[in-house]
């Protein structure tokens, strides 16, 4: 993560935020990769995994619950990337801001991108509900807390109305280098 930012103007906001962006994404690559050897472990021993669903006599056959697990993971996997990228787009914007260049047209696009990302990590939530609350009724013990979220969509509007005011300062900062 070269990409942590030091304000020139010495901006502990931009520091810390920029040094906690930096933490993020590398949780994010790290639990991500343990689910990616969780995913590949379960493959690797399904018929264990199989013969211990049947012995706890879950509401399913076997296969049903270990293919709803190994989609749940693979779910939560995506959102993860879509994660990183968004933490990644967010440590960019970040450092041009430190950098005293925040109105780019490069910023207006980050921010577009940040808030395509937040509706594709609120879509991607919606199937890994369904089929979580499905192994709950299945898997005596399995728990399921995702979902969509109000705030998620809030969040991504924010970020498209947030792209168009920074692409429009853009473009008043050419008019006015244009006529100087």
């Amino acid at each position: 993560m070269t990409e942590t930012v030091q304000a020139k103007s010495g901006d502990a906001l931009l520091t810390t935020a920029s040094v906690l962006v930096s933490i993020f994404r590398v949780m994010a690559i790290a639990i991500g990769s343990i689910l990616v050897v969780v995913m590949v472990g379960i493959l690797f021993k399904q018929v264990d995994v199989m013969q211990q669903l049947a012995a706890d006599k879950v509401g399913a056959p076997p296969w049903q619950v270990l293919t709803a697990i190994e989609l749940i993971l693979g779910f939560v996997v995506a959102t993860i990337a879509c994660a990183h990228d968004w933490l990644k787009q967010l440590q960019r914007l970040i450092a041009s801001v430190s950098e005293g260049d925040p109105f780019a047209p490069v910023n207006a696009d980050r921010l577009t991108r940040m808030g395509w990302l937040t509706v594709a990590i609120q879509l991607l939530a919606i199937p890994v509900g369904g089929i979580g609350g499905w192994l709950e009724s299945v898997v005596k013990e399995a728990t399921s807390d995702f979902g969509i979220s109000l705030g998620g969509f809030l969040l991504a509007l924010v970020l498209f109305i947030l792209a168009r005011v920074y692409r429009r300062g853009a473009e008043m900062r050419e008019e006015l280098e244009g006529t100087v």
